[in-house]
């Protein structure tokens, strides 16, 4: 890992839960909360209910991807995980994703997180709303289809989390649209366009482009051929 740029590092994950363990899970999740936010590198987790989705979103961030890399391998993470694969999940996806060093090249894929920061909660009315104009106007900048396990992919090419619930908080409320790009070109037009505009309507707007992480072949328990993505169980069909 040390061999790539040691920049900030986001683990973009998406899961379900066993509902005979749910119970069981949220409460381990909460005491590992803090257990997390002591290891060294740590910046934030972040989740929250995906709209129009049968997933839930999980993110961690992390100052560098070693140091990322240093609590997957700690020994207080370790059980948490395996239940969670064994146990716990229905399904579960993990990529990881860096900001670009200053001055590198990135072509793609390109991950593209917007936060929408608030001091309310919008009502369901305009979230609903934003949605369908977001149907309506993304395919338009022809992002990548948003793939979830290999194979199966969101209806619509976005998720859109939220109210999140994160540590620290960052704001009264918070919002995530999360999309993929083949270019930093195509995800920067996007991101000028009038309908990411119309989320300030939310709140205050911000965005980041990451690159994606890869492991080398065996790595890591459950990686795919090309070392882009993790998962683990599988959905019901559609």
């Amino acid at each position: 890992m040390s061999a790539i740029p040691q920049t900030m590092t986001t683990m973009e994950a998406g899961f379900t839960v066993n509902q005979a363990d749910a119970e069981e899970f949220w409460r381990h999740q909460e005491r590992m909360g803090p257990v997390a936010a002591a290891a060294s590198g740590f910046l934030a987790v972040i989740g929250g209910p995906i709209a129009r989705s049968p997933w839930l979103y999980f993110c961690g961030k992390w100052q560098t991807p070693d140091l990322m890399d240093q609590w997957y391998r700690d020994g207080k993470h370790k059980p948490m995980m395996k239940a969670a694969h064994d146990r716990w999940f229905g399904a579960c996806y993990i990529r990881k994703w860096r900001l670009p060093d200053d001055g590198e090249q990135i072509t793609g894929p390109v991950f593209c997180e917007t936060a929408i920061a608030s001091d309310a909660a919008a009502s369901a009315a305009t979230i609903d709303s934003l949605l369908d104009r977001l149907d309506q106007a993304l395919p338009a900048f022809d992002p990548r289809p948003f793939e979830t396990l290999a194979g199966r992919y969101e209806r619509q090419p976005y998720q859109f989390v939220g109210p999140l619930q994160e540590f620290p908080q960052a704001a009264p409320v918070r919002y995530l649209l999360l999309t993929h790009w083949t270019s930093p070109h195509a995800a920067e037009r996007w991101l000028a366009s009038d309908v990411m505009m119309a989320l300030a309507q939310l709140g205050t707007v911000s965005s980041a482009l990451m690159v994606l992480i890869r492991h080398q072949s065996g790595e890591r328990e459950g990686l795919n051929a090309d070392g882009s993505q993790r998962e683990f169980g599988q959905l019901a069909p559609a």
